[in-house]
Protein backbone atom coordinates (compact mmCIF):
# COMPACT_ATOMS: atom_id res chain seq x y z
CA UNK A 1 0.00 0.00 0.00
CA UNK A 2 1.81 2.93 -1.03
CA UNK A 3 0.97 6.47 0.75
CA UNK A 4 -2.01 8.49 -0.26
CA UNK A 5 -0.97 12.52 -1.64
CA UNK A 6 -2.92 15.09 -1.44
CA UNK A 7 -3.77 18.52 -2.35
CA UNK A 8 -6.54 20.16 -0.11
CA UNK A 9 -8.08 23.78 0.27
CA UNK A 10 -7.15 25.24 3.79
CA UNK A 11 -10.59 24.78 5.19
CA UNK A 12 -11.46 21.21 3.62
CA UNK A 13 -9.58 17.91 4.40
CA UNK A 14 -12.37 15.52 3.35
CA UNK A 15 -10.19 13.95 0.51
CA UNK A 16 -13.51 12.48 -0.73
CA UNK A 17 -14.13 15.76 -2.43
CA UNK A 18 -11.13 15.85 -4.43
CA UNK A 19 -10.87 13.87 -7.94
CA UNK A 20 -8.22 11.87 -8.85
CA UNK A 21 -5.47 13.14 -10.46
CA UNK A 22 -5.55 10.78 -13.97
CA UNK A 23 -8.49 12.43 -14.85
CA UNK A 24 -6.96 15.86 -14.45
CA UNK A 25 -8.42 18.51 -16.82
CA UNK A 26 -6.69 21.32 -18.69
CA UNK A 27 -4.02 22.88 -16.54
CA UNK A 28 -2.27 26.82 -17.76
CA UNK A 29 0.86 25.33 -16.02
CA UNK A 30 1.21 22.16 -18.37
CA UNK A 31 0.13 24.13 -21.18
CA UNK A 32 2.29 26.86 -20.33
CA UNK A 33 5.67 24.27 -19.71
CA UNK A 34 4.22 21.92 -23.13
CA UNK A 35 4.57 25.90 -25.35
CA UNK A 36 7.57 26.83 -23.83
CA UNK A 37 9.55 22.91 -24.71
CA UNK A 38 7.93 23.60 -28.19
CA UNK A 39 10.51 26.37 -28.91
CA UNK A 40 13.20 23.45 -29.30
CA UNK A 41 10.54 21.64 -31.73
CA UNK A 42 9.99 25.19 -33.56
CA UNK A 43 13.88 25.41 -33.99
CA UNK A 44 13.80 21.80 -35.84
CA UNK A 45 11.44 22.82 -38.25
CA UNK A 46 12.99 26.05 -39.09
CA UNK A 47 16.04 24.77 -39.45
CA UNK A 48 14.68 22.91 -41.94
CA UNK A 49 12.85 25.35 -43.94
CA UNK A 50 15.00 27.79 -44.15
CA UNK A 51 17.67 25.69 -46.59
CA UNK A 52 14.46 24.71 -48.52
CA UNK A 53 14.17 27.94 -50.61
CA UNK A 54 17.31 29.67 -49.41
CA UNK A 55 19.71 28.28 -51.68
CA UNK A 56 20.48 31.33 -54.29
CA UNK A 57 20.14 33.81 -51.30
CA UNK A 58 23.11 31.81 -49.71
CA UNK A 59 25.64 29.70 -51.72
CA UNK A 60 27.09 31.24 -54.42
CA UNK A 61 27.40 28.68 -56.70
CA UNK A 62 30.73 30.12 -58.81
CA UNK A 63 33.79 31.97 -57.30
CA UNK A 64 33.39 35.06 -55.80
CA UNK A 65 33.24 37.92 -57.83
CA UNK A 66 34.90 41.12 -57.18
CA UNK A 67 33.81 43.91 -55.33
CA UNK A 68 29.96 42.79 -55.09
CA UNK A 69 30.08 39.82 -52.40
CA UNK A 70 31.03 41.21 -48.91
CA UNK A 71 29.39 43.41 -46.53
CA UNK A 72 31.82 44.60 -43.80
CA UNK A 73 33.52 41.49 -42.82
CA UNK A 74 31.10 38.97 -43.66
CA UNK A 75 30.22 37.96 -47.11
CA UNK A 76 26.91 38.66 -48.85
CA UNK A 77 26.86 34.98 -50.33
CA UNK A 78 29.16 31.87 -49.05
CA UNK A 79 30.84 30.02 -52.09
CA UNK A 80 29.86 26.72 -52.19
CA UNK A 81 29.63 23.56 -55.25
CA UNK A 82 26.59 21.47 -56.10
CA UNK A 83 28.03 18.90 -53.55
CA UNK A 84 29.36 21.40 -50.79
CA UNK A 85 25.53 22.55 -50.74
CA UNK A 86 23.98 18.89 -51.16
CA UNK A 87 26.20 18.18 -47.63
CA UNK A 88 25.59 21.13 -45.67
CA UNK A 89 21.65 20.71 -46.16
CA UNK A 90 21.91 16.41 -45.71
CA UNK A 91 23.98 17.11 -42.55
CA UNK A 92 21.63 18.28 -39.99
CA UNK A 93 19.91 15.11 -40.28
CA UNK A 94 23.11 13.37 -39.58
CA UNK A 95 24.23 15.46 -36.90
CA UNK A 96 20.14 14.86 -35.63
CA UNK A 97 20.63 11.07 -35.63
CA UNK A 98 23.83 11.59 -33.24
CA UNK A 99 21.90 14.01 -30.80
CA UNK A 100 18.44 11.72 -30.65
CA UNK A 101 20.83 8.41 -29.89
CA UNK A 102 22.56 9.90 -26.92
CA UNK A 103 19.57 12.09 -25.91
CA UNK A 104 17.82 9.03 -23.75
CA UNK A 105 21.78 9.11 -21.83
CA UNK A 106 21.66 12.95 -21.04
CA UNK A 107 18.23 13.20 -19.97
CA UNK A 108 18.75 10.08 -17.61
CA UNK A 109 21.95 11.35 -15.63
CA UNK A 110 20.75 15.40 -15.59
CA UNK A 111 17.24 15.16 -15.92
CA UNK A 112 14.37 16.06 -18.63
CA UNK A 113 14.36 19.56 -18.10
CA UNK A 114 18.13 20.33 -17.38
CA UNK A 115 18.87 18.22 -20.66
CA UNK A 116 16.64 20.41 -22.53
CA UNK A 117 18.70 23.67 -20.95
CA UNK A 118 22.15 22.30 -21.70
CA UNK A 119 20.98 21.26 -25.56
CA UNK A 120 19.72 25.08 -25.68
CA UNK A 121 23.38 26.13 -25.20
CA UNK A 122 24.56 24.07 -28.24
CA UNK A 123 21.88 25.21 -29.90
CA UNK A 124 23.16 28.74 -29.53
CA UNK A 125 26.15 27.71 -30.61
CA UNK A 126 24.83 26.18 -33.86
CA UNK A 127 23.24 29.21 -35.28
CA UNK A 128 26.43 32.03 -33.94
CA UNK A 129 28.25 29.42 -36.14
CA UNK A 130 25.53 29.92 -39.13
CA UNK A 131 25.15 33.17 -38.50
CA UNK A 132 28.49 33.85 -38.60
CA UNK A 133 29.70 31.89 -41.22
CA UNK A 134 32.49 32.95 -44.10
CA UNK A 135 33.11 29.59 -45.91
CA UNK A 136 31.73 26.60 -46.99
CA UNK A 137 32.82 24.64 -44.02
CA UNK A 138 31.88 27.09 -41.44
CA UNK A 139 28.34 26.59 -42.66
CA UNK A 140 28.73 23.46 -42.93
CA UNK A 141 30.22 22.67 -39.49
CA UNK A 142 27.22 24.94 -37.54
CA UNK A 143 24.61 23.11 -39.55
CA UNK A 144 26.19 19.86 -38.37
CA UNK A 145 26.17 21.25 -34.65
CA UNK A 146 22.17 22.71 -34.51
CA UNK A 147 21.35 19.30 -35.99
CA UNK A 148 22.82 17.65 -32.67
CA UNK A 149 21.12 19.76 -30.58
CA UNK A 150 17.69 19.05 -32.77
CA UNK A 151 18.17 15.50 -32.71
CA UNK A 152 18.46 15.91 -28.55
CA UNK A 153 15.49 17.58 -28.54
CA UNK A 154 13.62 15.38 -30.38
CA UNK A 155 14.27 12.69 -27.83
CA UNK A 156 13.96 14.73 -24.75
CA UNK A 157 11.40 17.05 -25.26
CA UNK A 158 8.68 14.11 -25.95
CA UNK A 159 9.59 12.46 -23.26
CA UNK A 160 9.32 15.46 -21.02
CA UNK A 161 5.86 16.78 -21.90
CA UNK A 162 5.02 12.73 -22.31
CA UNK A 163 5.12 12.77 -18.15
CA UNK A 164 4.35 16.10 -17.06
CA UNK A 165 1.06 15.66 -19.10
CA UNK A 166 -2.33 14.57 -17.62
CA UNK A 167 -3.50 11.12 -18.44
CA UNK A 168 -6.67 12.52 -20.15
CA UNK A 169 -4.95 15.45 -21.84
CA UNK A 170 -1.49 13.24 -22.99
CA UNK A 171 -2.76 13.32 -26.21
CA UNK A 172 -3.45 17.31 -26.84
CA UNK A 173 -0.19 18.43 -25.08
CA UNK A 174 1.59 15.26 -27.33
CA UNK A 175 0.13 16.76 -30.44
CA UNK A 176 2.54 19.99 -30.17
CA UNK A 177 5.44 18.48 -31.41
CA UNK A 178 4.34 17.97 -34.57
CA UNK A 179 2.20 21.45 -34.37
CA UNK A 180 5.57 23.20 -34.11
CA UNK A 181 7.61 21.23 -36.36
CA UNK A 182 4.88 22.79 -39.04
CA UNK A 183 5.11 26.22 -37.85
CA UNK A 184 8.74 26.06 -37.78
CA UNK A 185 8.53 25.16 -41.42
CA UNK A 186 6.10 27.67 -42.49
CA UNK A 187 7.79 30.59 -40.88
CA UNK A 188 11.20 29.39 -41.79
CA UNK A 189 10.46 29.31 -45.44
CA UNK A 190 8.51 32.37 -45.53
CA UNK A 191 11.93 34.40 -43.58
CA UNK A 192 14.37 32.52 -46.04
CA UNK A 193 11.85 33.81 -48.87
CA UNK A 194 12.13 37.63 -47.58
CA UNK A 195 15.52 37.26 -47.11
CA UNK A 196 16.24 38.35 -50.72
CA UNK A 197 19.23 41.29 -50.14
CA UNK A 198 22.49 41.59 -48.41
CA UNK A 199 23.20 39.91 -45.19
CA UNK A 200 19.63 39.30 -44.20
CA UNK A 201 19.90 35.69 -44.61
CA UNK A 202 22.05 35.47 -41.36
CA UNK A 203 19.68 36.50 -38.95
CA UNK A 204 17.20 34.31 -40.29
CA UNK A 205 19.80 31.11 -40.10
CA UNK A 206 20.62 32.38 -36.94
CA UNK A 207 16.91 32.55 -35.51
CA UNK A 208 16.66 29.76 -33.49
CA UNK A 209 19.61 31.03 -31.23
CA UNK A 210 16.38 33.31 -30.03
CA UNK A 211 14.47 30.58 -29.03
CA UNK A 212 17.35 29.12 -26.94
CA UNK A 213 17.66 32.15 -25.35
CA UNK A 214 13.66 32.18 -24.12
CA UNK A 215 14.30 28.49 -23.09
CA UNK A 216 17.62 28.83 -21.02
CA UNK A 217 16.09 32.24 -19.00
CA UNK A 218 12.73 30.54 -18.74
CA UNK A 219 12.74 26.72 -18.27
CA UNK A 220 14.71 26.31 -15.07
CA UNK A 221 11.72 27.94 -13.56
CA UNK A 222 9.39 24.79 -14.27
CA UNK A 223 9.46 21.68 -12.60
CA UNK A 224 11.34 18.98 -13.32
CA UNK A 225 9.83 15.61 -14.62
CA UNK A 226 8.25 13.76 -11.45
CA UNK A 227 9.06 10.76 -12.83
CA UNK A 228 12.13 11.24 -13.65
CA UNK A 229 12.69 12.71 -9.87
CA UNK A 230 11.65 9.09 -8.49
CA UNK A 231 13.79 7.55 -10.71
CA UNK A 232 17.02 9.73 -9.33
CA UNK A 233 15.32 9.25 -5.86
CA UNK A 234 14.39 12.49 -5.19
CA UNK A 235 11.13 11.75 -3.38
CA UNK A 236 10.57 15.18 -1.83
CA UNK A 237 11.11 16.80 -4.92
CA UNK A 238 9.13 14.71 -7.08
CA UNK A 239 6.18 15.31 -4.59
CA UNK A 240 6.73 18.55 -4.82
CA UNK A 241 6.52 18.60 -8.67
CA UNK A 242 3.78 16.32 -9.19
CA UNK A 243 1.99 18.62 -6.56
CA UNK A 244 2.42 21.89 -8.57
CA UNK A 245 1.46 20.06 -11.81
CA UNK A 246 -1.96 18.64 -10.36
CA UNK A 247 -2.50 21.52 -8.09
CA UNK A 248 -6.43 20.47 -6.43
CA UNK A 249 -6.34 16.84 -7.10
CA UNK A 250 -6.19 13.71 -5.42
CA UNK A 251 -2.48 12.12 -6.87
CA UNK A 252 -2.35 9.14 -4.74
CA UNK A 253 -3.37 7.00 -7.40
CA UNK A 254 -1.10 8.84 -10.06
CA UNK A 255 2.01 8.74 -7.48
CA UNK A 256 1.13 5.05 -6.92
CA UNK A 257 1.40 4.32 -10.77
CA UNK A 258 4.66 6.12 -11.23
CA UNK A 259 6.29 3.63 -9.04
CA UNK A 260 5.06 0.77 -10.23
CA UNK A 261 6.22 2.33 -13.92
CA UNK A 262 9.92 2.54 -12.64
CA UNK A 263 10.78 -1.09 -12.29
CA UNK A 264 10.43 -1.24 -8.04
CA UNK A 265 9.97 -4.30 -6.72
CA UNK A 266 8.40 -3.39 -3.53
CA UNK A 267 8.70 -0.59 -1.21
CA UNK A 268 8.01 -1.12 2.08
CA UNK A 269 5.47 0.35 2.48
CA UNK A 270 5.26 0.33 6.98
CA UNK A 271 8.45 2.39 6.46
CA UNK A 272 6.87 4.98 4.83
CA UNK A 273 3.43 5.11 6.18
CA UNK A 274 1.94 8.20 8.17
CA UNK A 275 3.10 7.70 12.13
CA UNK A 276 1.93 10.85 14.00
CA UNK A 277 5.55 10.05 16.21
CA UNK A 278 7.44 10.04 12.95
CA UNK A 279 6.16 12.48 10.64
CA UNK A 280 4.05 14.91 13.07
CA UNK A 281 1.27 15.44 10.24
CA UNK A 282 -1.52 15.73 12.30
CA UNK A 283 -0.13 18.41 14.56
CA UNK A 284 0.96 20.27 11.18
CA UNK A 285 -2.96 19.96 10.18
CA UNK A 286 -4.60 20.90 13.28
CA UNK A 287 -2.48 24.30 13.14
CA UNK A 288 -3.30 25.29 9.55
CA UNK A 289 -6.85 24.75 10.07
CA UNK A 290 -9.73 26.18 12.23
CA UNK A 291 -11.11 25.00 15.45
CA UNK A 292 -14.04 24.17 13.77
CA UNK A 293 -12.06 21.99 11.43
CA UNK A 294 -9.86 20.38 13.43
CA UNK A 295 -12.61 17.59 14.26
CA UNK A 296 -12.57 17.27 10.02
CA UNK A 297 -8.55 16.70 10.59
CA UNK A 298 -8.99 14.29 13.27
CA UNK A 299 -10.91 12.21 11.15
CA UNK A 300 -9.11 12.09 8.20
CA UNK A 301 -5.79 11.31 9.94
CA UNK A 302 -8.28 8.62 11.87
CA UNK A 303 -10.23 6.85 9.28
CA UNK A 304 -7.70 7.01 6.26
CA UNK A 305 -4.25 7.61 7.90
CA UNK A 306 -3.68 9.73 4.54
CA UNK A 307 -0.93 11.79 3.98
CA UNK A 308 -1.96 15.93 3.45
CA UNK A 309 -0.77 19.04 1.97
CA UNK A 310 -2.64 22.07 2.84
CA UNK A 311 -3.15 24.80 0.18
CA UNK A 312 -5.58 27.50 -0.15
CA UNK A 313 -6.99 27.81 -3.35
CA UNK A 314 -4.59 27.23 -5.61
CA UNK A 315 -1.38 28.72 -3.04
CA UNK A 316 0.43 26.12 -1.17
CA UNK A 317 1.23 27.69 2.63
CA UNK A 318 4.43 28.29 4.25
CA UNK A 319 6.83 26.24 2.92
CA UNK A 320 7.62 25.14 6.54
CA UNK A 321 3.80 23.60 6.86
CA UNK A 322 3.96 22.19 3.97
CA UNK A 323 7.08 20.42 4.47
CA UNK A 324 6.04 18.97 7.69
CA UNK A 325 2.68 18.21 6.91
CA UNK A 326 3.71 15.96 3.90
CA UNK A 327 7.16 14.75 4.12
CA UNK A 328 8.47 11.34 1.92
CA UNK A 329 12.30 11.46 3.47
CA UNK A 330 14.94 11.35 0.79
CA UNK A 331 16.03 8.35 1.93
CA UNK A 332 13.04 6.43 1.64
CA UNK A 333 13.74 2.59 2.08
CA UNK A 334 13.42 0.70 -1.15
CA UNK A 335 13.80 -3.29 -1.00
CA UNK A 336 15.61 -3.04 -4.56
CA UNK A 337 16.72 0.11 -6.09
CA UNK A 338 15.29 1.42 -9.33
CA UNK A 339 17.16 0.95 -12.58
CA UNK A 340 17.03 2.24 -15.94
CA UNK A 341 16.95 -0.57 -19.14
CA UNK A 342 19.07 0.39 -22.29
CA UNK A 343 17.97 -0.15 -25.98
CA UNK A 344 20.12 -3.52 -25.80
CA UNK A 345 18.01 -4.66 -22.70
CA UNK A 346 14.74 -3.65 -24.04
CA UNK A 347 15.11 -5.46 -27.46
CA UNK A 348 16.32 -8.39 -25.97
CA UNK A 349 13.13 -8.48 -23.95
CA UNK A 350 15.83 -8.62 -20.87
CA UNK A 351 13.70 -5.65 -18.97
CA UNK A 352 10.53 -6.53 -15.79
CA UNK A 353 8.15 -6.49 -18.78
CA UNK A 354 8.56 -7.89 -22.19
CA UNK A 355 8.56 -4.78 -24.41
CA UNK A 356 9.18 -5.90 -27.75
CA UNK A 357 5.98 -6.30 -28.98
CA UNK A 358 5.29 -2.70 -27.69
CA UNK A 359 8.55 -1.11 -29.57
CA UNK A 360 8.27 -2.59 -32.40
CA UNK A 361 5.07 -0.85 -32.73
CA UNK A 362 6.74 2.92 -31.88
CA UNK A 363 9.60 1.86 -34.29
CA UNK A 364 7.18 1.15 -37.21
CA UNK A 365 4.79 4.10 -36.71
CA UNK A 366 7.87 6.66 -36.56
CA UNK A 367 9.69 5.06 -39.66
CA UNK A 368 6.52 5.12 -41.35
CA UNK A 369 6.32 8.86 -41.14
CA UNK A 370 9.53 9.29 -43.41
CA UNK A 371 8.22 6.52 -45.73
CA UNK A 372 5.13 7.88 -46.32
CA UNK A 373 6.20 10.15 -49.13
CA UNK A 374 6.37 13.48 -47.26
CA UNK A 375 10.07 14.67 -47.64
CA UNK A 376 9.05 14.19 -51.35
CA UNK A 377 5.92 16.44 -50.84
CA UNK A 378 7.68 19.22 -48.70
CA UNK A 379 10.86 19.66 -49.69
CA UNK A 380 11.32 22.18 -53.08
CA UNK A 381 14.29 20.94 -54.17
CA UNK A 382 13.14 17.64 -55.11
CA UNK A 383 9.65 16.06 -55.79
CA UNK A 384 6.55 16.12 -57.78
CA UNK A 385 5.74 19.93 -56.49
CA UNK A 386 8.99 21.10 -58.21
CA UNK A 387 8.26 19.11 -61.47
CA UNK A 388 4.91 20.20 -62.17
CA UNK A 389 5.70 24.07 -60.89
CA UNK A 390 8.82 24.88 -62.13
CA UNK A 391 8.40 25.24 -65.62
CA UNK A 392 5.83 27.60 -65.20
CA UNK A 393 7.69 29.82 -62.50
CA UNK A 394 10.79 29.01 -60.08
CA UNK A 395 8.98 30.30 -57.63
CA UNK A 396 6.13 28.37 -57.66
CA UNK A 397 7.80 25.03 -55.93
CA UNK A 398 8.83 27.03 -53.03
CA UNK A 399 5.34 29.00 -52.60
CA UNK A 400 3.65 25.63 -53.25
CA UNK A 401 5.07 23.89 -50.02
CA UNK A 402 4.60 27.29 -48.10
CA UNK A 403 0.82 27.02 -48.59
CA UNK A 404 0.63 23.13 -48.13
CA UNK A 405 2.56 23.71 -44.66
CA UNK A 406 -0.10 26.41 -43.87
CA UNK A 407 -3.15 24.43 -44.95
CA UNK A 408 -1.78 21.61 -42.68
CA UNK A 409 -2.62 23.72 -39.61
CA UNK A 410 -6.01 23.21 -39.93
CA UNK A 411 -5.83 19.04 -39.78
CA UNK A 412 -3.34 19.88 -36.66
CA UNK A 413 -5.86 21.97 -35.19
CA UNK A 414 -8.52 19.22 -36.09
CA UNK A 415 -6.38 16.45 -34.38
CA UNK A 416 -5.69 18.04 -31.11
CA UNK A 417 -9.98 18.92 -30.41
CA UNK A 418 -10.28 14.75 -31.64
CA UNK A 419 -6.73 13.16 -30.54
CA UNK A 420 -8.32 12.43 -26.77
CA UNK A 421 -11.90 11.68 -28.28
CA UNK A 422 -11.98 9.34 -30.92
CA UNK A 423 -8.63 7.72 -29.95
CA UNK A 424 -5.08 6.50 -31.15
CA UNK A 425 -5.81 3.85 -33.38
CA UNK A 426 -8.76 6.12 -35.35
CA UNK A 427 -6.62 8.52 -35.83
CA UNK A 428 -3.82 6.29 -37.32
CA UNK A 429 -6.14 4.27 -39.54
CA UNK A 430 -7.69 7.13 -40.75
CA UNK A 431 -4.66 9.27 -41.93
CA UNK A 432 -2.70 6.23 -43.21
CA UNK A 433 -5.38 4.82 -45.27
CA UNK A 434 -6.40 8.65 -46.49
CA UNK A 435 -2.89 8.53 -47.46
CA UNK A 436 -2.69 5.45 -49.05
CA UNK A 437 -5.91 6.95 -51.35
CA UNK A 438 -3.98 10.09 -51.84
CA UNK A 439 -0.67 8.11 -53.18
CA UNK A 440 -2.84 6.11 -56.28
CA UNK A 441 -4.60 9.59 -56.96
CA UNK A 442 -0.49 11.34 -57.18
CA UNK A 443 0.70 8.29 -59.02
CA UNK A 444 -2.57 8.12 -61.42
CA UNK A 445 -2.17 11.85 -62.04
CA UNK A 446 1.67 11.67 -63.22
CA UNK A 447 0.95 8.63 -65.55
CA UNK A 448 -2.42 9.91 -66.98
CA UNK A 449 -2.68 13.79 -65.89
CA UNK A 450 -4.15 16.24 -65.14
CA UNK A 451 -0.99 18.05 -63.20
CA UNK A 452 -4.44 19.60 -61.20
CA UNK A 453 -5.48 16.31 -59.56
CA UNK A 454 -1.69 15.38 -58.24
CA UNK A 455 -1.69 19.10 -56.86
CA UNK A 456 -4.93 18.27 -55.24
CA UNK A 457 -3.70 14.84 -54.07
CA UNK A 458 -0.32 16.24 -52.54
CA UNK A 459 -2.21 18.87 -50.53
CA UNK A 460 -5.02 16.26 -48.91
CA UNK A 461 -2.14 14.03 -48.75
CA UNK A 462 -0.03 16.27 -46.13
CA UNK A 463 -3.05 17.44 -44.72
CA UNK A 464 -4.51 13.77 -43.89
CA UNK A 465 -0.97 12.94 -42.41
CA UNK A 466 -1.12 15.78 -40.15
CA UNK A 467 -4.41 14.25 -38.93
CA UNK A 468 -2.99 11.22 -37.26
CA UNK A 469 0.70 9.46 -38.87
CA UNK A 470 2.14 12.80 -38.26
CA UNK A 471 1.25 13.27 -34.58
CA UNK A 472 0.63 10.23 -32.98
CA UNK A 473 4.23 8.30 -33.27
CA UNK A 474 5.45 11.19 -30.88
CA UNK A 475 3.65 10.45 -28.24
CA UNK A 476 2.37 7.09 -28.00
CA UNK A 477 5.55 6.10 -26.47
CA UNK A 478 5.24 7.38 -23.76
CA UNK A 479 1.88 5.86 -23.68
CA UNK A 480 3.07 2.72 -24.26
CA UNK A 481 6.68 2.01 -22.66
CA UNK A 482 7.23 2.45 -18.73
CA UNK A 483 9.92 5.00 -17.34
CA UNK A 484 12.52 2.64 -16.92
CA UNK A 485 12.99 2.32 -20.23
CA UNK A 486 11.32 5.72 -21.98
CA UNK A 487 14.53 7.25 -22.40
CA UNK A 488 16.16 4.13 -24.39
CA UNK A 489 12.91 3.64 -26.43
CA UNK A 490 12.41 7.38 -27.40
CA UNK A 491 16.25 7.50 -27.85
CA UNK A 492 15.82 4.62 -30.00
CA UNK A 493 12.61 5.51 -32.13
CA UNK A 494 13.80 9.05 -33.03
CA UNK A 495 17.59 8.25 -34.21
CA UNK A 496 15.73 5.77 -36.52
CA UNK A 497 13.32 8.49 -37.63
CA UNK A 498 16.35 10.74 -38.34
CA UNK A 499 18.41 7.49 -40.24
CA UNK A 500 15.18 7.14 -42.39
CA UNK A 501 15.54 10.83 -43.10
CA UNK A 502 18.94 10.59 -44.27
CA UNK A 503 17.81 7.61 -46.33
CA UNK A 504 14.52 9.39 -48.17
CA UNK A 505 16.87 12.32 -48.67
CA UNK A 506 19.57 9.93 -50.69
CA UNK A 507 16.66 7.67 -52.04
CA UNK A 508 14.01 9.62 -53.24
CA UNK A 509 16.35 11.68 -55.97
CA UNK A 510 17.75 8.69 -57.67
CA UNK A 511 13.67 6.78 -58.10
CA UNK A 512 12.84 9.57 -58.89
CA UNK A 513 15.93 9.86 -61.92
CA UNK A 514 15.08 6.24 -62.76
CA UNK A 515 11.21 5.82 -62.22
CA UNK A 516 9.56 9.25 -61.49
CA UNK A 517 6.16 7.94 -61.88
CA UNK A 518 6.66 5.34 -59.96
CA UNK A 519 7.82 6.75 -56.74
CA UNK A 520 4.36 7.42 -54.75
CA UNK A 521 3.51 4.20 -55.68
CA UNK A 522 6.09 3.01 -53.84
CA UNK A 523 5.05 5.15 -50.79
CA UNK A 524 1.30 4.30 -51.75
CA UNK A 525 2.47 0.29 -50.37
CA UNK A 526 3.83 1.98 -47.50
CA UNK A 527 1.07 3.58 -45.91
CA UNK A 528 -0.94 0.93 -46.78
CA UNK A 529 1.37 -1.55 -45.01
CA UNK A 530 1.53 0.68 -42.19
CA UNK A 531 -2.71 0.42 -41.89
CA UNK A 532 -2.67 -3.48 -41.84
CA UNK A 533 0.07 -3.13 -39.12
CA UNK A 534 -1.92 -0.46 -37.08
CA UNK A 535 -5.13 -2.31 -37.51
CA UNK A 536 -3.90 -5.83 -36.31
CA UNK A 537 -1.14 -4.69 -34.01
CA UNK A 538 -1.21 -1.58 -32.17
CA UNK A 539 -2.65 -0.90 -29.09
CA UNK A 540 -5.26 1.60 -28.27
CA UNK A 541 -3.75 3.97 -25.15
CA UNK A 542 -6.35 6.82 -25.18
CA UNK A 543 -6.89 7.52 -21.13
CA UNK A 544 -5.23 3.85 -20.62
CA UNK A 545 -2.59 3.69 -17.84
CA UNK A 546 0.87 2.24 -18.68
CA UNK A 547 0.28 -0.11 -15.53
CA UNK A 548 -2.59 -1.49 -18.13
CA UNK A 549 -1.12 -1.45 -21.84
Amino acid sequence: MYPRVFAVDLHDVDGDRFQDSRQAGFSWYVLTTTLLVSLSVISIGWSFGVVNVSKSIICQISPLGPGNTHSGEFPNRIPFSNSAWTIAVGILAVGGFLGALVSGAISDSIGRRNALVVNNGLCLAGSVLMGTATTAVHFTLGRFVIGIACGVASGVANTYVGEIAPLKWHGFYGSFFQLSIVIGLLFGQLAAMHATGGTGWRIVVAFPGVFSLIQIALLPLRVESPRYLLKAHHINEARHALLTLRRGYDVAAEWQESLLSLDVVEINASNVRYHSDQWSATAAAASAVPANDQADANALDKNDSKLTMKTKGHKAVDDNVAASSLTFAENMPVERATHVSGVWQTLCGRTRDDLRHLMACCIVLMVLQQLSGISAILFSDSGVVRDILDPFSPLSAPWTCVVVCGTSLPAIFLCLACVDRLGRRALLLGSLGGMSVCCVLISAGLFYGPNSMVMAAVFLCYFVFNMGAGIVPWFIISEVIPSYSLSAATALCCSLYWVMSIATGLMVPLIENIVPQWLFVIFGCFTLAGFLLVMLFVPETMNCPITEV
